[in-house]
């Protein structure tokens, strides 16, 4: 049975993704889904078809940041259906509207400020210390300088300033 959409901006993501209402909850994704192993009640059908396009504000499911776009379920997709974009679409507006868990936030405000996803810059001479005692090539320090002209050009710094300021 074909999926019924009912999120308000349906025409929208039907415009850009117009294979989504071809999905038949055949559940083939699934089977080769990472997060499924390890989490559950996680789907790509359920996350995809189910809990995201029969609510009517689907950016808000947290289900969405558990996808982790490895792209597996739309190679298997015996349909062409491609759950990733929607989802990273979903994920895209959830973040510019507020919605993405703090985690997310404090690692792209990590990333623009040290150069780091996580929080290894105040450690580093003790980090690169260790790797060079293993035989390691030592941690060089980020050009934050570089990253904040790349988050700049592409509207990330924008877009985190507007969520800092909710």
């Amino acid at each position: 049975m074909p999926v019924s959409i009912q999120y308000q901006e349906k025409d929208k993501l039907l415009q850009k993704h117009p294979k989504i209402e071809i999905c038949l909850k055949c559940n083939t994704c699934a089977l080769v889904c990472p997060v499924t192993r390890y989490e559950v009640g996680f789907s790509p059908t359920n996350t995809y078809v189910g809990n995201v396009f029969s609510a009517p504000e689907p950016e808000k499911n947290p289900n969405i940041w558990l996808c982790v776009s490895c792209h597996k379920c739309e190679e298997i997709c015996p349909y062409e259906v491609k759950p990733p974009k929607v989802i990273e679409a979903l994920k895209e507006e959830a973040f510019e509207k507020g919605y993405a868990p703090e985690a997310i936030r404090e690692e792209i405000n990590q990333v623009l400020t040290a150069g780091y996803a996580f929080p290894i810059f105040q450690s580093l001479s003790f980090i690169n210390r260790e790797r060079t005692r293993r035989g390691l090539k030592a941690l060089g320090e980020r050009k934050v300088g570089e990253i904040k002209k790349i988050a700049e050009k592409t509207g990330l710094e924008s877009k985190m300033v507007r969520v800092r300021s909710r």
